[in-house]
């Protein structure tokens, strides 16, 4: 609490005359707030003036001079930030120190801004009133002094006139000053942080520094202003150019605020907030820095082990979600696959039913973890995509008897397609994923059953929609409508539908990837998700598809055959390359099944031996990653190289090609070549390879 200067002959240096009325400006639109502060603050003997808003608090300032302000962060109207702006960019008070107090704005992101708004503190409601009072008592002290400074050259002035009174009042006034830096020093040791004045000059030299800096870094005070560069040395060398930079603007910025790493005496860093702020001279051009320094290594270093352990957290969700999804379907693979070799063992011939359900049940559930791990990769946006025009009526009447065997008996489904529905532009088999989940997730909000409509409509679009952090720009769109009437969502968790691994289902019911993966596929696509539900009204998904410009390819007509008849090879000659020796095995079998002739490698080096020795190879099937020092793509251009003629198709388990992708840069255009996704179809292996073989010419591989 502020004691004021012990009394004497010249009344501590004011020449007789009570010390200098001290103005403190409390901003709030509480009463309640007001009149507290104004009680807590009362024995500091200085005038508060009270303010309800920002507009009355620039009606303040305009009329009188401030010591310090107390600013409430949330106000109507004019907040705390933008009354502090204000009040910096006004000649008269932007010097006036400004302490923030808040009851809700109290994250990290908040507290720097009210520091990078020009604040000397940031503290949180309820506030201590034994702190309020103590640090309100350091700029009341520090004002105090101020004006004494200011009355003690007045005062000199009279005292030449008689000798003997000089003299007595310059004792007096250097026993009142030394008793007040003594004050002074002993609130700055409290504070969590140092304070400091500098020159402008090259360097900047220090001025002054609390003495707390000794603590607070292994460095006595004198150690920075004895001419040395110690603060400059003890930068980081990955710090250094920034943080010197941000000060020599600083003239002209008039403050800054920055964080850097520091090194103290016994070696180690520490992060450091370094706020400062150009003091003007009279002339009003920046004459020396006046900063505080506050170190904010337990915070980031707290800030690192909650990254870390929400890291962790995501990682347990992730890998309990998806073991236990994979488990199943494995469950099933396995168990199919024993019953089958089983019976073959046994030396019995198995029933051609059973053991095609058998085998059918295994591809299906191995399908499922295919599909699981492309949810994976659209929710991390890491999937290729395929966009192509696809028909969304007959999408949806196409996929009617997947949905009777998902929904069961207890669910009606009810289909309303537009009868002129335009093309969408979409990744079929990821639209129909999309579209199964949406089946499935009303499925599991009607458990008593129920109906679902699922409807298609075409819509354009004058004005951008936003929905959930996506944005629908102007233009044609598919809307693609799936709704139920079952339990709805609380607006809760319809606030967090499409965040990873969330899920109101049962432990081991769902990973809660659908959503996330419905979420990825959109922002993919382009298009935009809506969602009405409330709960027990049901709910409605409306998925906004950009339009194609081009219409879908025609079905090929039904009832000629086997659909890979025209798609199989001519004895042509095909390299197979793949370090995995089942993979390699499994490919042969197809591709020799699909009527081609065959080459096996393991690795680039090994293929460019085969490639040097076979009389002709037509096509390059190779993986992207793999060992020996040459992945696929490098193989690609030294094959090429070697026969131009060579047509290549590339595959690979990872999202993108693998870990690293070639391009521009690399020496050799590599986008025109296509490439599979492992696990691919045989169908799917069979199209590629007509596709890319059916080329007018290779494409463009540089070497």
């Amino acid at each position: 609490m502020y004691s004021p200067a012990p009394a004497g002959p010249l009344g501590g240096l004011w020449d007789g005359a009570p010390p200098p009325d001290v103005n403190i400006l409390v901003v709030d639109d509480d009463a309640r707030n007001l009149m507290a502060v104004r009680e807590t603050l009362a024995g500091l003997g200085a005038n508060l003036v009270l303010a309800s808003s920002g507009d009355e608090a620039l009606k303040h300032l305009l009329s009188r001079d401030f010591a310090l302000i107390l600013l409430d962060v949330h106000m109507p109207g004019m907040d705390g930030y933008e009354l502090a702006e204000m009040i910096r960019k006004r000649e008269k008070c932007r010097h006036i120190p400004i302490i923030f107090l808040t009851a809700i704005n109290k994250d990290q992101f908040q507290v720097f801004r009210g520091y990078s708004a020009g604040a000397v503190d940031y503290m949180f409601k309820p506030v201590d009133p034994q702190v309020l009072t103590c640090k309100v008592a350091v700029f009341v002290e520090l004002y105090r002094k101020t004006e004494e400074i200011k009355r003690q050259a007045e005062a000199k002035q009279q005292l030449l006139a008689e000798n003997y009174r000089v003299n007595l009042e310059k004792l007096q006034a250097e026993r009142a000053l030394r008793q007040a830096e003594e004050r002074q020093a002993l609130i700055l040791r409290s504070l969590p942080i140092a304070l400091y004045t500098a020159d402008l000059t090259p360097g900047q030299p220090f001025r002054f520094l609390s003495g707390n800096v000794e603590a607070l870094f292994g460095y006595p005070p004198e150690r920075f202003v004895d001419g040395t560069m110690l603060w400059e040395e003890g930068l980081h060398p990955d710090d250094r150019a920034r943080v010197l930079a941000q000060m020599a603007a600083l003239p002209e910025a008039g403050s800054c605020t920055t964080e850097y790493r520091w090194r103290c005496a016994d070696g180690s860093y520490r992060h450091l907030l370094d706020q400062a702020v150009a003091i003007p001279g009279e002339d009003g051009t920046a004459r020396e820095l006046f900063g505080t320094i506050l170190d904010v290594t337990e915070t980031r270093m707290m800030q690192e082990q909650l990254l870390q352990a929400q890291k962790m957290e995501v990682v347990g969700q992730l890998t309990g979600g998806i073991a236990h999804d994979f488990n199943n379907m494995l469950m099933v693979v396995i168990g199919s696959l024993e019953r089958l070799l089983q019976s073959l063992r046994d030396g019995k011939a198995p029933d051609p039913k059973t053991a095609s359900r058998r085998a059918d049940m295994a591809l299906q559930a191995a399908l499922r973890c295919s599909d699981l791990t492309r949810r994976l990769l659209t929710f991390a946006r890491r999937q290729n995509l395929h966009p192509e025009p696809v028909n969304l009526n007959a999408l949806v009447l196409g996929m009617g008897e997947l949905f009777e065997r998902t929904l069961g008996g207890n669910v009606e489904v009810r289909t309303d397609c537009a009868a002129e529905s335009w093309p969408a532009l979409v990744d079929r088999s990821q639209a129909e994923s999309v579209l199964l989940n949406l089946v499935i997730n009303a499925r599991d909000a009607m458990p008593r059953g129920g109906t679902l409509a699922i409807r298609t409509a075409n819509i354009r679009l004058e004005e951008p929609l936003t929905s959930h952090g996506m944005t629908a720009g102007p233009g044609d769109y598919v809307v693609l409508s799936v709704a139920d009437n079952g339990c709805g969502m609380a607006p809760e968790v319809l606030e967090r539908a499409f965040e990873p691994f969330f899920t109101t289902k049962e432990t081991g019911k769902g990973t809660g990837l659908g959503l996330s993966m419905i979420y990825g596929f959109l922002k993919q696509t382009g298009g935009l998700v809506r969602i009405d539900s409330a709960v027990g009204s049901g709910t409605s998904f409306h998925l906004y598809l950009p339009r194609a410009a081009e219409a879908p390819a025609a079905p090929p007509p039904a009832g000629e055959g086997d659909p890979l008849t025209a798609l199989r090879g001519s004895g042509e000659t095909v390299l197979v390359v793949d370090d995995d020796h089942d993979v390699r095995r499994v490919t042969v079998q197809t591709l020799h099944e699909l009527g081609y002739r065959t080459l096996e490698a393991a690795t680039g080096p090994d293929a460019l031996t085969v490639i040097r020795t076979a009389p002709r190879v037509d096509l390059l099937f190779s993986d992207i990653v793999m060992p020996g020092g040459m992945d696929g793509r490098d193989l690609a251009r030294e094959a090429v190289r070697l026969q131009p003629h060579l047509r290549v198709l590339f595959a690979s388990g990872y999202a993108n090609g693998g870990p690293a992708t070639g391009g521009a840069g690399d020496g050799a255009d590599l986008s025109s070549i296509e490439m599979l996704l492992k696990p691919y179809r045989d169908h799917e292996l069979a199209r590629a390879l007509r596709r890319t073989l059916d080329l007018a010419t290779p494409p463009p591989v540089e070497a």
